[in-house]
């Protein structure tokens, strides 16, 4: 596996890069620009060269990029959602150029019209954009926390979206484990967890899990509520994810930590626990 952290948008992204090595990052995640802003800066071709030279010399690969969190392409209000499409354009050319394979997306939420018809807004969209985006970059569906107006909370829906656009779809997805939890799968036992992957492979694929995002939660299981913990201190614990690593993951599988900000201390103590659950280092 390669294991990464999500870093936060202020310190610059030279700063972060260095940061993220420093604690041993094989892979690394960002925002391109305000997580809450509609406009994300597009860097210069020289200062995105620079950049890519950057993640290359620190031996980072991949950089994965999340998207801002206004995006909702099932948006009810019809300028929110085609502001939305705008600004994943603008992320995907973005994320490109900094030489990214994947950027990370909350499916979103139907607002109240209805989840039959806020899913087939989401795919009639993609299905429309996916010709615009440039080539070598795939779409990484996120796993929610479900509940309310919210869709994705079930791999099964996830399956659904993907075998709708066909399997040559850039597509793929990003399983959370903060957000299974809280949608109700038990991924703290062997017996859970192997009942929740014979839900994803058979609906998703194995195939299509391309990065996976290591939270731990304080919230209860069914809970349908987001909330991150740093690892081994919430409801999935160390056993929990001791057992979530112990399912035969793809060796190259980016997996990133997006536990609570607490600095670079935090961040190098979540990475021993990362490494330690995955059976690759002593505490």
């Amino acid at each position: 596996m390669k294991y990464g952290i999500h870093m936060p948008q202020k310190g610059g992204f030279a700063r972060n890069v260095k940061r993220a090595a420093e604690i041993g990052c094989q892979s690394l995640q960002l925002f391109i620009g305000n997580p809450t802003g509609w406009n994300p800066p597009r860097p210069e071709p020289e200062e995105a060269e620079k950049r890519r030279q950057l993640l290359q010399e620190h031996s980072i690969y991949p950089l994965v990029v999340h998207t801002a969190y206004l995006i909702n392409l099932a948006a009810k209000k019809e300028e929110f959602y085609h502001k939305s499409r705008r600004l994943l354009q603008q992320t995907m050319q973005n994320a490109s150029q900094l030489g990214s394979p994947y950027v990370v997306i909350h499916i979103g939420s139907h607002g109240g019209k209805g989840y039959k018809e806020g899913m087939e807004l989401f795919i009639a969209t993609l299905e429309e954009e996916i010709p615009n985006w440039p080539s070598g970059i795939e779409l990484l569906l996120e796993n929610t926390a479900g509940g309310g107006t919210s869709l994705g909370g079930t791999f099964i829906s996830i399956g659904n979206i993907l075998k709708a656009l066909g399997k040559e779809a850039p597509l793929g997805v990003c399983l959370d484990t903060a957000h299974a939890w809280a949608a109700g799968y038990d991924i703290s036992t062997p017996e859970g967890l192997e009942k929740a992957m014979e839900e994803l492979c058979e609906h998703v694929g194995m195939e299509k899990v391309k990065v996976i995002h290591a939270n731990d939660t304080g919230t209860p299981r069914g809970s349908h509520r987001d909330r991150h913990s740093h690892l081994g201190e919430g409801h999935i614990g160390a056993e929990g994810f001791k057992a979530f690593f112990s399912y035969p993951w793809p060796e190259d599988l980016p997996v990133i930590l997006e536990t609570p900000e607490m600095g670079s201390h935090w961040d190098a103590i979540n990475m021993a626990k990362l490494r330690f659950y995955a059976g690759e280092q002593e505490l």
